[in-house]
């Protein structure tokens, strides 16, 4: 009984979580996940003498099936999760040449929560290194009306940040891009090398990094704060991408 419960009230949360995180975020896999593997642990509760009679008769494997996919994913997590928190807590470099700011969703014209942490994150740094330039990296995606590195500067300039400190990468796509394109800008101003860091939200600092290094650019990140109510969603969909990137090479 108490297992039954139990599988009722994880399934419950995971949708709910779902549920109500999905009127407030942008639909992802992250939003999605919790529904994923809640979904099935409800039904199972729910119906809970007759699925264990059905695995009864379809042999041990069904029920080894499921305990196997739960309990890797937990362990992966777990394992993952705990080289992402450590990633997104290291303390910045000072002194670097040229800062890179990862773009991401811009509502309209403003930047969103997630991107107003991060050039939050990244006005400190530069408030507290005079000498470091900003590039900030981010194309118009769906539903934005401008650039994201646009609306970056915008941020940016209102709040105190010298126009001439600020490189707009406004092409990317993806985090590949990011990088790829404000590397060439970052050597168009630095012709004899550069010193780098980038700064993104805590949980996506590890795979970006590794997606920097695989291009071969020396560059450590650190992370801003995440939207407090959506953080976990983000860990649990940033460790699946980072083992799809492992697996594949693509972020």
């Amino acid at each position: 009984m108490a297992l039954r419960i139990a599988l009722i009230i994880l399934g419950i949360v995971g949708i709910v979580d779902t549920a109500v995180l999905s009127m407030y975020s942008n639909l992802n896999l992250g939003v999605v996940l919790p529904a994923l593997l809640g979904a099935p642990l409800l039904i199972i509760g729910m119906f809970y003498e007759p699925v264990i009679a059905y695995m009864a008769r379809s042999g041990a494997w069904l029920k080894w099936t499921l305990i196997s996919v739960y309990g890797i994913y937990a362990l992966v997590t777990v394992i993952i999760g705990s080289m992402i928190y450590k990633k997104a807590h290291e303390q910045p470099e000072n002194g670097v040449d040229a800062l890179i700011v990862l773009g991401c969703g811009v509502r309209g014209e403003r930047v969103s929560l997630t991107l107003k942490y991060r050039l939050d994150r990244a006005i400190e740094y530069l408030e507290a290194n005079p000498d470091t330039i900003a590039v900030l990296s981010g194309g118009q995606g769906r539903g934005e009306n401008i650039s994201e590195a646009e609306a970056m500067q915008r941020y940016m300039l209102s709040h105190g940040i010298d126009e001439a400190r600020i490189i707009k990468e406004d092409r990317s796509r993806s985090t590949e891009q990011n990088f790829l394109f404000s590397k060439k800008l970052i050597d168009e101003r630095f012709p004899n090398g550069a010193r780098l860091a980038f700064v993104t939200t805590g949980f996506h600092v590890l795979r970006a990094e590794l997606v920097a290094k695989k291009q071969g650019i020396d560059i450590t990140g650190f992370g801003a704060k995440d939207v407090f109510y959506i953080a976990p969603n983000n860990y649990m969909r940033e460790v699946l991408a980072i083992v799809y990137y492992k697996l594949t090479g693509k972020a």
